[in-house]
This record gives C-alpha cells, sequence and structure tokens, in this order.
C-alpha cells in the first residue's frame, strides 16, 4: 500500500490510530477468512483469487466513481500491480491452503524489514545498522514460527510460499515508490488490481485451471468476495485515510497489529493451536517491527510510496 512521506512536523489528527487498528484488524480478518474459504470450499488458491480480486476491483471502482478520481496515466504505471497483488496474491494464497492462518499472519508481517534489502540490492540504498539488527530479529522470529509447523496445521512449504509472496509485495513496493507521485492512491490501486485480475485469469488460463471451482455455491463465491474486500479493498482505503491523519512512522507501528490480529483470529475462529514457538517467534517479529517503527528517522530507506497525493 502507498504510504505517506515522513513529516515529523505534521501533528497527530483525530481519528489516525483508529483509522489504522481499522486497517491491520481488517487485513488480518481478510487472511483468516480467506482460510476458511478455502478450506470450506476445497477451492483452488487460483479460483479464489479471482473472485477476491473481481470483489476488490469491484468496491475499488465504485469509490472511483463516487469520488470522481482521474485515472489519466494510471492505467500506464498500473502494470506494477502484476507484483502485487498478482504475483504476491499468487504464492500467498497457494502458501496459505497448505500452512495455517496463525503462520501466515506473523510471516507476513517480514515485509517492512524486506524491502530494505532489496532497496539496497536495486537501488544502492544501504540500511542503518539499526535496521539490520531488526531485520536479524525479524528473521529469526520468522524461523520460529516455521518450526512450530512441524507436526501441526502448518507446512514448511506453506511457508515457503507465503515468504515468497512477502518478496514479491516487497519488489512492488521499491518499484511503485517511484510512481505514487505521479498517480493518485485510488486510481492507482484500482487499475494495478486490474491489471492483477488480467494477470491472475490468463495465469488460470494457461494453468488449465478453472476460473471458478465446480462445485461453486452462491454462499461459497460470496464468502469469497467478502474475503477479497476485507484482505484488498478495506485495508488499502483505512490505511491512506489514516496518513492523512498522523504521520506515517506512527502509522507504521500500527501495522505490526496485522500479526496480533491474524493469530487471535485464527485461534478463535479456525481453533488453530498456539505453541510457545509462535509465542515467541512473533514477539520477536512484532518487537523488532515495532523498535523499527518507534525509533525510524527521517532518512529510513525506501518506503511503500514516497507521496500520496
Amino acid at each position: 500500500m502507498p504510504r505517506h512521506p515522513r513529516d515529523h512536523h505534521e501533528h497527530m489528527r483525530a481519528g489516525g490510530p483508529l483509522l489504522m487498528v481499522a486497517s491491520a484488524a481488517t487485513w488480518a480478518a481478510g487472511l483468516v477468512l480467506t482460510k476458511v474459504t478455502l478450506d470450506t470450499t476445497g477451492a483452488a488458491p487460483g479460483s479464489v483469487l479471482v473472485v477476491q480480486l473481481v470483489a476488490s476491483v469491484g468496491t475499488l471502482a465504485a469509490a472511483y466513481a463516487v469520488t470522481g478520481a482521474s485515472l489519466r496515466g494510471a492505467w500506464r504505471q498500473g502494470w506494477v500491480g502484476l507484483l502485487e497483488p498478482g504475483i504476491a496474491y499468487q504464492f500467498g494464497l497457494a502458501g496459505l491452503a497448505l500452512t495455517s492462518a496463525t503462520n501466515a499472519s506473523v510471516l507476513g508481517s517480514l515485509e517492512p524489514v524486506m524491502v530494505p534489502l532489496i532497496a539496497w540490492v536495486l537501488l544502492r540504498e544501504r540500511p542503518h545498522r539499526r535496521l539490520v539488527v531488526v531485520i536479524a530479529g525479524a528473521t529469526v522470529g520468522s524461523v520460529l514460527v516455521s518450526f512450530s509447523a512441524d507436526g501441526g496445521a502448518g507446512s514448511w512449504a506453506g511457508d515457503g510460499l507465503v515468504v515468497a509472496s512477502v518478496v514479491a509485495a516487497a519488489l512492488y513496493v521499491v518499484v511503485a515508490s517511484k510512481q505514487v507521485t505521479t498517480v493518485a492512491p485510488l486510481p492507482a490501486a484500482l487499475t494495478q488490481q486490474v491489471w492483477a485480475l488480467g494477470f491472475v485469469i490468463v495465469s488460470q488460463f494457461v494453468l488449465a485451471g478453472p476460473l471458478l471451482w465446480p462445485s461453486a455455491k452462491p454462499a461459497h463465491l460470496l464468502l469469497a468476495a467478502t474475503a477479497g474486500i476485507l484482505n484488498y479493498a478495506l485495508p488499502f482505503w483505512l490505511y491512506l485515510t489514516a496518513l492523512t491523519r498522523m504521520p506515517v512512522a506512527r502509522a507504521a507501528t500500527y501495522l505490526t497489529l496485522i500479526p496480533v490480529f491474524g493469530v487471535l483470529g485464527a485461534v478463535l475462529t479456525l481453533g488453530e493451536q498456539v505453541t510457545w514457538l509462535d509465542l515467541a517467534g512473533g514477539a520477536l517479529v512484532v518487537g523488532s517491527l515495532v523498535a523499527d517503527a518507534s525509533s525510524a528517522q527521517t532518512d529510513d530507506v525506501v518506503l511503500k510510496g514516497e507521496e500520496v497525493q
């Protein structure tokens, strides 16, 4: 999701923290509901993703129609949606079908620390020593979460696909960070997700996968569509709205609530068991990210977008 440039002179406005908590909660709820959809329907992840993206694009298109935002220049730059949602969500849903929602929630929180690594390779932007410590702590935490999959609901293959999804999402951040200054957030999100939807549909045809699973029922389609809106459209809108009310350094701290809400939702909704490795790994990941966000400096490397217009 695009991010606002850091402005340490910007004052907190009412509602910002609440919006960020809602953004984290809806993303996590969408993740858990996607897991429910996959387990309930037995559908292929690609087919579920098609329904989710159609629902998300429809929601964003409705918002675009209401606001009257301009799509000028957005279509040409929307190709970055092939990275995320396209490739990232393909890997993410495939991984979620194999691993637990708990593991996926915690491993998915690694994106903020992968971005600087990719930026270092592609843009030659060296991360601070503090950030290296954060990366090390979060990585150890993710390994602990993966170890907890032994004999549980997770799997190494599923966790690996989730991590691949996070890498694709982080690559999207680096590429898209140079584009958000010329395209407004809503048109950018809409066009990127249209590109992603086209990619997913083509992928289904190439892989000989059905756009809809044979046993699809209206209730199943509604479940998948709701998960798509929660997982993609709503968190994006809430996050961008929050960034008009609070500095990004403060907003980034609230993003670390995603694995917390995800694990809580998985335990309450899916009955997944939390092991001490989950708790230790989750604490390391979240603690590392909170420490990074709370001590952020104005010269930190690559954000998910440099300016929201």
